[in-house]
């Protein structure tokens, strides 16, 4: 039996090689992580859910902008307004804050002034045109011009949202 093999097997193995190192490596060269440096390791694959979340207001003394990109959760927020679709202002101990819902359909509920809302969620910066990217209510432009010299957010998911104290 002659077993030296075809050159399109070994062009496929070859292929198949090269494709499986790309995999490997997240096709950057052998320059970022290597896939399996990260495979079994419970750390790693929960990463973003380890990461501690600051609480909003009291354990973030700074303005907002100071916590841009990271986890926050905050309790006990008052609705102070109801402004946009899927946004709205809250308040608590004097800092004030915009909260837009991340949710790629209507939310299954209405949020009010005067409501009681918790969230998890992460800062996340904006530019002074955000405002234009939001549906705003009619005759709410002075709250279109207060987020437009903001430059943060809390982006929450949907889900993320909670009514009550918490």
């Amino acid at each position: 039996m002659d077993r030296s093999g075809t050159p399109l097997g070994f062009a496929l193995l070859l292929l198949f090689t090269f494709a499986f190192g790309w995999v490997l490596y997240d096709g950057h060269g052998g320059h970022g992580v290597p896939a399996l440096a990260s495979f079994g390791s419970a750390d790693a694959q929960n990463a973003d859910q380890a990461e501690a979340a600051l609480v909003w207001p009291d354990g973030m003394p700074q303005p907002l902008q100071s916590y841009e990109g990271l986890k926050v959760n905050a309790f006990g927020l008052k609705v102070t307004g109801v402004d946009a679709d899927e946004g709205f202002w809250v308040e608590k101990d004097g800092r004030r804050a915009w909260v837009q819902l991340q949710t790629s359909t209507e939310s299954p509920y209405t949020v009010k002034v005067g409501d009681t809302v918790s969230l998890s969620g992460r800062v996340l910066p904006h530019s002074p045109d955000f405002p234009s990217k939001i549906f705003f209510c009619p005759g709410r432009t002075a709250s279109a011009t207060e987020l437009s010299r903001q430059p943060e957010h809390f982006a929450v998911l949907v889900d993320s949202l909670s009514f009550g104290t918490g």
